[in-house]
């Protein structure tokens, strides 16, 4: 008894010490604070108000869930998730839908939904039935992804009702008429499509912005569909699991109504709240593209999104889908500051979209002029 109470104080001992390590890595890659009195440093530190939260379920008996993987499908679809909103009596608030990436789940950017809701939104996202960490399927499914632009339209119907409901906790506060979405990754190809694609797209969305998103295969009349959306696409130079050059760099001419925003050794989990508890690491993405690989290996992907999605007026390009996980040496993007500046951009660009008045212009002044200007990292393109 005593030798197996020695291995056990043993393990817990290594353990302990394995964790204080990396504990002190985590502390000592701490970035620095934004400049002192930036206006970058202003609208992160900004919290108008308390945030409170309840849970949804949505079920929609309008839309099947398909079988795919080990999952034998069903006849309606049930999305479950979370609704951040600022607390006290409010008015007119711009909803904004937030979609998960591939084996992520609804609150994977829990700061940056808090953060909006500090300032004035409502932020409803749910988990994907199929795409997500919780997937009813053995493991996530990317084919599901033609069902998920009804998810962010289900989400909306589901919000407004709530809205009208005497009684609920959003009655009379939310604005149908200042609607955004927001993805990351595999949510953020969702809010795409939600947005622009012609048989897909929720004509009440105004603004989109697409985080790390595969937009390679869309055409410049997927773009041209919705001339009248304003988007912001984010991307990372070291984003290894959706590469920044086919993604952003080379769409800027297919979109241009579009805002693009480059993050300088930017990762792909950077943009979401892991991207901090991995700022350790070289490229939090060795670890992504180590998920992906043992996941996708397990399904049969076509290799083109036009074998997947409509291609209704010629919106998607016929090409290969490019090989993820490029190799990119050396070391990324400190995974807190990336979120930091991430929260800046979107908020700073809803304020310029969603809203109106003197903190619009006040937004699209800062996003046009002093972003980029005061943070090297970024680097900013405007429509053109």
């Amino acid at each position: 008894m005593n030798v197996i109470k020695k291995i056990v104080l043993g393990v817990l001992a290594v353990s302990f010490v394995g964790v204080a390590i990396l504990f002190a890595l985590w502390l000592a890659n701490s970035p620095q604070e934004l400049a002192g009195q930036s206006q970058s440093k202003l609208r992160l530190d900004q919290a108008r108000f308390s945030v409170e939260t309840f849970g949804i379920e949505i079920n929609d008996l309008s839309r099947v869930t398909p079988a795919l993987g080990e999952y034998q499908g069903d006849v309606k679809r049930v999305l479950k998730g979370t609704v951040w909103f600022p607390k006290g009596d409010h008015k007119d608030l711009p909803l904004i839908v937030y979609s998960h990436g591939f084996a992520g789940f609804h609150k994977e950017n829990g700061r940056l939904a808090n953060y909006l809701a500090a300032n004035g939104y409502v932020v409803a996202s749910v988990d994907f039935p199929l795409s997500g960490r919780e997937t009813l399927a053995e493991v996530p499914q990317l084919l599901d992804i033609a069902n998920q632009p009804g998810d962010v339209s289900s989400v909306i119907n589901h919000i407004l009702s709530l809205n009208s409901k005497s009684g609920s906790q959003l009655y009379g506060k939310v604005s149908s008429g200042n609607i955004g979405a927001l993805g990351l990754s595999l949510g953020g190809l969702t809010t795409a499509l939600v947005s622009y694609h012609p048989d897909y797209k929720d004509s009440r969305i105004k603004a989109a912005v697409m985080m790390a998103p595969p937009l390679e295969t869309f055409s410049g009349q997927f773009y041209a569909s919705n001339n009248a959306l304003s988007s912001l696409t984010l991307s990372g130079s070291f984003d290894r699991v959706v590469p920044e050059q086919p993604n952003a760099v080379d769409v800027m001419p297919r979109n241009r109504n579009g805002w693009f925003l480059s993050f300088e050794k930017g990762t792909h989990l950077g943009f979401a709240d892991v991207g901090d508890f991995l700022r350790w690491t070289e490229n939090p993405d060795n670890l992504g593209c180590a998920l992906m690989d043992r996941v996708l290996a397990k399904q049969e992907l076509p290799d083109r999104w036009n074998k997947v999605l409509a291609n209704t007026d010629g919106v998607i390009r016929d090409i290969e889908v490019a090989a993820p996980c490029p190799e990119l040496p050396g070391q990324a993007m400190n995974g807190l500051e990336q979120l930091r500046l991430s929260r800046v951009a979107v908020g700073a660009f809803f304020d310029a979209h969603l809203y109106a008045g003197e903190r619009a212009k006040s937004a699209q002044a800062f996003i046009s002029y002093a972003l980029a200007s005061e943070n090297p990292s970024l680097k900013l393109s405007s429509p053109r």
